[in-house]
């Protein structure tokens, strides 16, 4: 009931739901040596995941979580600070609100506060981030217009000063932006108007508890450098927890990025006015890839008021809507991405 009335609220300007992107960032902080946050996995409607050492992406396939995982995002997000509509125009800002609400609830001091804030604006490595080879690039310009500053023919002139002047501005240009290293065919795949969600995760071997935090920005900012793709950023997920537990926090942040592509999670997140309850359905193997369906299955039916025996109330099918076959009927409990109010 408390889901329905949410989403029969009225939107407004701020709180209109839009497509999201979904990035997990982990890092590793281990006797103060200098890391990096790096990119495991995003999820545009289905979960890819870095493979082959950080070589390629995987194809798209359905996440597949288990109900322990569940269980423990949803006591992250019970226990830990949820700063909802806040108002931000830099990750340091961001910080900083987190870790203010952390003091507040007396989770950190001082020199631990210092410490989780270096880690939190650590540099984020994404997986398009490998620069390209500039030398043979370089090389060629170069003697290209060394070439051309010298009399092909006898009696003629070598190029003016001008044209020479402009190719070493293409190439000083060239250097500069070198490491602007968006992926442009996956940024096709994104609608528009798209937001970011923000999924970070990872030890800190100076914690003793964790440190959580879900924050909702209004309006969504575009934070330089967090996020693979330059849109902006409308949710973050923050766990960062002693060391020796990284599988579980992985899991977690999965947990967290899988549900934001539900759509009424998603709905739900956009428009909420306190704490969100996550409430897991079922339980699957999570070594088991399930290719995405032909069609996804219509959510109205979700939304829509329970009756009395806790059926829903009867809706007319969408005509043509069909299921393919990854989504047949097996006799196994499963959970994928579509999750139960």
């Amino acid at each position: 009931a408390r889901v329905q009335f949410i989403l029969g609220t009225e939107e407004d300007a701020e709180h209109v739901a839009h497509d999201l992107f979904t990035e997990l960032d982990e890092i590793c902080v281990r006797d103060g040596k200098d890391t990096e946050w790096k990119e495991t996995a995003r999820w545009l409607k289905f979960e890819e995941d870095v493979e082959d050492g950080g070589e390629r992406w995987s194809k798209p396939y359905v996440a597949t979580l288990s109900l322990h995982s569940l269980f423990e995002l949803r006591s992250c997000i019970i226990n830990g600070s949820v700063l909802l509509d806040m108002h931000a125009d830099s990750i340091e800002e961001i910080a900083d609100m987190v870790l203010d609400h952390q003091e507040a609830s007396q989770e950190l001091d001082d020199n631990m506060r210092v410490k989780v804030r270096e880690a939190l604006l650590k540099r984020h490595k994404h997986q398009n981030d490998k620069k390209k080879n500039l030398i043979p690039m370089v090389r060629s310009i170069t003697e290209g217009a060394r070439k051309q500053s010298e009399p092909l023919i006898p009696g003629k002139y070598p190029c003016t000063f001008e044209e020479s002047c402009s190719r070493w501005l293409f190439l000083l240009l060239l250097l500069k932006h070198s490491d602007i290293t968006v992926d442009l065919h996956f940024m096709k795949k994104i609608p528009e108007g798209a937001e970011a969600s923000n999924v970070l995760v990872g030890e800190l071997d100076f914690l003793e508890r964790p440190v959580v935090a879900f924050v909702r920005l209004s309006p969504a900012v575009l934070l330089t450098g967090l996020t693979e793709v330059p849109i902006p950023t409308r949710f973050l997920f923050i766990l960062l927890g002693p060391d020796g537990k990284a599988q579980q926090y992985h899991e977690i942040g999965r947990s967290m990025a899988t549900i934001m592509t539900d759509e009424i999670f998603h709905d739900v997140a956009y428009k909420a006015k306190d704490r969100i309850t996550v409430l897991p359905p079922g339980e699957w193997d999570p070594s088991i890839r399930i290719e995405p369906p032909k069609n996804v299955p219509s959510q109205e039916k979700r939304k829509m008021p329970s009756v009395a025996n806790g059926t829903v109330c009867p809706v007319e099918e969408e005509h043509g809507e069909h299921h393919g076959p990854e989504l047949q009927r097996t006799g196994r409990l499963g959970l994928n991405s579509s999750f139960s109010p």
